[in-house]
C-alpha cells in the first residue's frame, strides 16, 4: 500500500472518531501506556463503530415488531325509525393472517438482525485495521525522517569542508555544486515527510485529545517476527459471506410473504345485534366473519418478482464465495511474498554502518562524491520501500483475519 493512499485512509478513520470528546475526558477516561492500549482507546471513540452497534440494536428490535398482533377492529351502527323502532349491531373482529405471512415477517426480521451482526463485525474490524496501519505509518515516518536528517547533516559537513578550502579545483567546484543540489533535494523530501507527520499528529491530537508525547510514546515497534498464517480460514465466517447469506434469507422471506399474499386475511370475532319494536325487544349474539375473495388476482406478479429476486440473491452469494476465495488466495500469496522479502533484506542497522564506513572513506578521498550521494539516496529509498512492504504485509494479514472473522482482538 502506498503511504499517500494509507494517509488518506487514515484521515477518514480519524474523522470517524468522536469529535465531541474533550481533551480532559481523554486524559481521565483512557490513559494508554503502549501501542495496544492506544488502539483500544481510539477504537472505543470511533463513531463508525458506534453507528454499527446502533444499527445492530435497531435490527434486533425488528423481530418484536414482526411478532406483534394486529389490533382488533371494532364496528357498530344503530338506526332508528321514530321512537318505537331501532336496531343496533356491533362486532369485534380479530385479524388472522393466513398463508404464513407472520412467520415470513419474523424470518425476515431475524435475517435483518443477522445481516446487521455481519455488517457490525466487518465495519468494526476494518476500522481497527486502519487505525493500526495508520499508527505504523506514523512510526515509519519517524524512521524516514531520521534518515533524511542524517543525510542533510552529512551533506552539510561535506559542503562546509568544500567551502572552507581557500582554493578549489574544477572537480571540487563541481562536487560542491552537486552536494548542494543533493542537500536541497533531501531538504524538500524532509519537509514533505514532516508535513505528513504533523498532519497525522495534529488530527489525532484534535480528535482523541491525546498529547503528542502520548501518541509518539504509543507507536508500534518495527516488526521483527511475523505470525504464521491461520492454519485454516473458515470462509463461511467471513462477514461478507454472512452478509450475502443474510440477503438471500431476506429474499426468501420476502418471497414467502409474496406467496402468503395469495391468501386473504381472515377477520373473525363476536357479533351483537339488538332490535326494538315498540315494547318488544330482542338481543342476538353470534359470530362475524369477513374474508376477501381472491377472484381477480392471487398476487402472481409479486410472487414472480420475488422469485427472481431470490434467484438473484443466490447468484450473489455464489459470486461472493468465489470472490472471497480468490481474495483469500491473493492475500495469502501477498503476505508470504512480502514477509519472505522482508526477512531476506538487509537490516537498516547494517546499511547505516556501511554508509558510515563509506563516508569515512569519502573524507579520506577514497570514494567519489557521486557514490556518496547515490548511497544516501538508496538508503532512503530502501527504507521507504521496506516500510511499504511492511504495511502491505500487515494489511494482508489483517484482511485475512477479517475474512476469518477473528481480527476483533488482534493487535498487529
Amino acid at each position: 500500500m502506498e503511504p499517500a493512499r494509507l494517509l488518506v485512509t487514515f484521515f477518514a478513520v480519524l474523522f470517524a472518531v468522536a469529535p465531541a470528546v474533550a481533551v480532559e475526558e481523554a486524559a481521565t477516561s483512557c490513559r494508554p501506556k503502549n501501542y495496544a492500549e492506544f488502539v483500544s482507546c481510539v477504537e472505543g471513540r470511533s463513531i463508525d463503530i458506534q453507528v454499527f452497534e446502533r444499527q445492530l440494536q435497531s435490527a434486533q428490535k425488528l423481530e418484536g415488531v414482526a411478532s406483534q398482533w394486529i389490533n382488533p377492529e371494532f364496528g357498530a351502527d344503530s338506526v332508528w325509525k321514530g321512537s318505537e323502532k331501532s336496531e343496533t349491531t356491533a362486532s369485534l373482529l380479530f385479524n388472522i393472517r393466513l398463508g404464513g405471512k407472520k412467520n415470513a415477517l419474523i424470518a425476515e426480521a431475524r435475517s435483518e438482525a443477522q445481516k446487521a451482526v455481519a455488517t457490525r463485525d466487518l465495519g468494526k474490524q476494518q476500522v481497527r485495521l486502519q487505525i493500526m496501519l495508520a499508527l505504523y505509518r506514523l512510526s515509519h515516518l519517524e524512521s524516514e525522517i531520521r534518515i533524511e536528517e542524517e543525510t542533510i547533516q552529512t551533506f552539510g559537513k561535506i559542503v562546509g569542508q568544500f567551502e572552507g578550502r581557500p582554493a578549489r579545483s574544477p572537480e571540487q567546484e563541481t562536487s560542491l555544486s552537486v552536494f548542494r543540489m543533493a542537500q536541497a533535494d533531501h531538504k524538500l523530501r524532509l519537509t514533505k515527510l514532516r508535513a505528513d507527520q504533523e498532519q497525522i499528529v495534529r488530527l489525532m491530537t484534535a480528535q482523541t485529545g491525546f498529547t503528542r508525547e502520548v501518541i509518539f510514546g504509543s507507536l508500534p515497534k518495527r516488526r521483527e517476527a511475523w505470525p504464521d498464517l491461520p492454519s485454516a480460514i473458515n470462509s463461511e465466517q467471513a462477514p461478507q459471506i454472512r452478509q450475502a447469506a443474510s440477503d438471500l434469507n431476506i429474499a426468501k422471506s420476502l418471497q414467502a410473504r409474496a406467496d402468503g399474499e395469495a391468501w386473504p386475511d381472515l377477520q373473525i370475532g363476536p357479533a351483537f345485534r339488538s332490535t326494538k319494536d315498540g315494547a318488544d325487544s330482542n338481543s342476538y349474539v353470534g359470530v362475524a366473519l369477513a374474508i376477501p375473495i381472491p377472484v381477480f388476482n392471487r398476487n402472481e406478479g409479486g410472487r414472480a418478482y420475488r422469485a427472481q429476486k431470490t434467484a438473484e440473491a443466490e447468484l450473489t452469494l455464489q459470486q461472493s464465495k468465489l470472490r472471497i476465495q480468490a481474495e483469500q488466495n491473493s492475500l495469502e500469496n501477498r503476505y508470504v511474498e512480502q514477509v519472505r522479502s522482508l526477512k531476506n533484506t538487509l537490516s537498516i542497522k547494517s546499511l547505516v554502518d556501511k554508509h558510515e564506513q563509506l563516508e569515512r572513506q569519502f573524507f579520506k578521498g577514497l570514494v567519489s562524491s557521486a557514490l556518496v550521494i547515490e548511497a544516501h539516496r538508496q538508503l532512503f529509498d530502501f527504507e521507504q520501500r521496506r516500510n511499504e512492504s511492511e504495511l502491505e504485509a500487515l494489511e494482508a494479514y489483517g484482511q485475512l483475519s477479517i475474512l476469518n472473522n477473528s481480527f476483533d482482538g488482534v493487535i498487529l
